[in-house]
């Protein structure tokens, strides 16, 4: 079949070395002989996948002869790994579509002879326009249909409870279902996603971008298929041929072993314990777009626009690196040090499951925070979790977060805030203390060696802590002066003793006043227990720049208030002095109208969203702009609408 394509190719190969549980093959580099024919089934590594009920779904139109090709001559291997990994526990379908459905082997036991029949017997012909109907395909196979229009043959096996169920579908375009027609976010294909996910049915989706790059729809439509139903996705080669083995890596998702680690800090290579501080990893970062950021942002209460950026490394030095399939947990904490794990701090807010690593990959994996659920500053924590790899220390109930950090490779912690002011001017954020009753704790105020910050540091303790903290002896270094509960420090820091004999939580109130100087100043914020090792802290960036610096375009986001209209919101800077509200029925024409201006208030955080609401239904037929205002110009956002899927709530 020749399917057109008009969207640019992304290349995103699938790389076959990356595979899990494959029998060992060697080839010597001679001179090209016959293959020998084996007299004994090839060697294979059992994945210990118990019983299996496996259907293949494979598309069989005319572009699809390379992954045909390869399947066919791997098909054999993969019977004999089949066998190994569910201990001869297994049943086997087989079902093809192009514009219709054809069930060629019913999912069923004792089938080997005529699944290889099957298979061998595949011709890559037909199929009548682009879409094809793997949406239809699987709705036979989850739901057991019998024989119905464009269906041939019906489908009867019954899925076993017990089994590993796992379907292997095999396309290169969208689905069509029977009237070779593909809307935007197929109905159909989201709900057998659903309904494969209902039955525990894993449906393992292998891409093969025939016409030379991946089709970002295409991909998104399989993606969707894999992680909605708990299984995997893969892309193979542009000509197909290693479609055999990401069909294979089917297996991969039963066991993997391997050593997946988030750096600390910069120098950390995975090894365990680590060393230097653990509260600054810099495999963690936090951007208001989803297209990421050179550094490191803050979450914005009120706005949907929080992404969490996680390098996974899967490379590390605890164990032989192969690939592996786990999953990503994020938790978030108020900002501070000596947090307890499993003592209820600790809020989950993102799980990314279903994250398959080649032997020696290093990806970054971003996980949407929509609902950040307050104004503030955050410590985020980020947990690998896999069967193939393990935390090499057991994470107890109130174990010290610190510890379980430094020790385990799969945790990585950043506390880093970014406290923005300009010149003259003056910050705000806040760290919260956690006393504990059987240790005296010190709070350490301390610049980098060689950058001290070019101004000064107020810490309010609050009224009960400040009196406590007198009542015991009132011990601070670098201590410049007092008012009431606020401590001043310079910009070299200093440290506060507190040892009140209780546990408790308490927030203080920083404030950092800047001088004359620009630029970025951190200052480390931590907890010492009794004269020894560090608890945890925060590492405040304090960036200090000019009023007339250039302005920031702002990602806005727009969200249907019901019957009293539209949202528009955006994060602040706070060297922008006003913003302009700007709106198109068409952006492509170059007509637009600037309708609204607002000016922050004078304690408008970065850390709190902007918002503006329209109030008539009718506004929600318009794209949306907002054009930042400082001393050094203007600059205009990217339009954003409700008009478009990917912003519809």
């Amino acid at each position: 079949m020749l399917k057109s394509h008009t969207l640019l190719p992304r290349a995103m190969p699938w790389l076959g070395v990356a595979m899990l549980c494959l029998f060992m093959v060697t080839q010597a580099h001679a001179a090209p002989r016959p293959a020998p024919v084996p007299s004994k089934p090839a060697k294979v590594d059992p994945c210990e996948c118990g019983p299996l009920d496996v259907v293949f779904a494979i598309d069989d139109t005319g572009s699809m002869g390379g992954s045909l090709n390869a399947i066919k001559s791997s098909f054999l291997n993969l019977l004999s790994q089949i066998q190994a990994s569910s201990n001869n526990d297994y049943r086997l379908g087989l079902v093809t579509f192009k514009d219709d459905v054809t069930v060629r082997v019913d999912l069923g036991s004792g089938n080997d002879a005529q699944m290889s029949a099957e298979i061998n017997n595949l011709v890559a012909n037909g199929g009548a326009g682009a879409p094809e109907a793997s949406d239809e395909a699987l709705n036979t196979i989850i739901h057991n249909l019998p024989v119905r229009l464009s269906q041939n043959g019906a489908f009867t096996g019954i899925w076993r409870t017990g089994a590993r169920k796992v379907v292997v579908l095999v396309t290169d375009n969208l689905p069509g279902g029977f009237n070779d027609n593909y809307s935007a976010g197929n109905v159909l294909a989201s709900a057998m996603a659903q309904s494969a996910a209902n039955n525990g049915i894993r449906i393992h989706a292998v891409y093969v971008p025939s016409w030379g790059g991946t089709d970002p729809t295409i991909a998104g439509v399989m993606q969707n298929y894999a992680t909605v139903s708990n299984g995997a996705y893969r892309v193979t080669q542009a000509n197909g041929t290693d479609a055999g083995l990401a069909v294979q890596d089917f297996l991969s998702d039963c066991r993997g072993s391997s050593d997946v680690y988030i750096r600390d800090n910069v120098y950390d290579n995975g090894t365990e314990p680590s060393s230097s501080d653990i509260w600054t990893s810099p495999d963690i970062k936090v951007c208001n777009n989803a297209a990421g950021c050179a550094t490191h942002t803050n979450p914005v209460f009120g706005s949907t626009n929080n992404f969490v950026f996680v390098t996974l490394r899967n490379n590390g030095p605890v164990r032989p690196t192969g690939p592996i399939n786990g999953r990503l947990r994020l938790y978030y904490l108020p900002s501070g040090g000596s947090a307890l794990w499993g003592s209820g701090s600790w809020v989950p807010f993102a799980t990314l499951s279903n994250i398959h690593l080649s032997a020696g990959e290093v990806r970054t994996v971003v996980a949407h925070w929509p609902n950040v659920p307050f104004p503030g500053h955050y410590c985020i924590l980020a947990r690998w979790e896999s069967g193939g790899d393990p935390m090499t220390f057991p994470e107890l109930l109130g174990s010290d977060t610190v510890v379980n950090t430094r020790q385990n490779n799969n945790i990585a912690w950043r506390n880093v805030d970014v406290v923005r002011m300009l010149t003259g001017g003056v910050g705000h954020t806040t760290y919260d203390l956690r006393l504990r009753e059987e240790h005296m704790l010190t709070l350490f105020l301390r610049p980098d060696a060689d950058r001290p910050f070019p101004g000064g540091v107020a810490v309010d303790l609050g009224a009960e802590l400040f009196e406590a903290w007198k009542a015991t002896g009132g011990e601070a270094e670098g201590l410049e002066g007092s008012d009431g509960s606020t401590l001043f420090f310079g910009g070299h820091g200093g440290a506060v003793n507190f040892h009140l004999g209780k546990t408790m939580t308490h927030r203080l109130h920083l404030t950092f006043k800047a001088g004359g100087e620009e630029g970025v100043f951190p200052m480390n914020v931590f907890e010492v227990f009794d004269g020894k090792e560090s608890v945890g802290g925060v590492r405040y960036d304090i960036t200090v720049i000019p009023p007339h610096a250039e302005p920031v375009p702002v990602a806005p986001a727009v969200r249907h208030l019901g019957d009293k209209g539209v949202e528009l919101s955006w994060h602040h800077a706070v060297h922008h002095r006003h913003y302009t509200l700007v709106r198109s029925k068409n952006p492509a024409s170059g007509d637009f109208e600037r309708f609204a201006e607002v000016m922050p208030t004078e304690d408008a955080s970065e850390t709190a969203a902007l918002r503006f609401v329209l109030g008539s239904r009718d506004d929600a037929d318009y794209f949306y702009a907002v054009e930042s205002h400082s001393e050094g110009g203007s600059v205009v956002s990217e339009w954003v609408t409700l008009m478009l899927p990917s912003n519809k709530e």
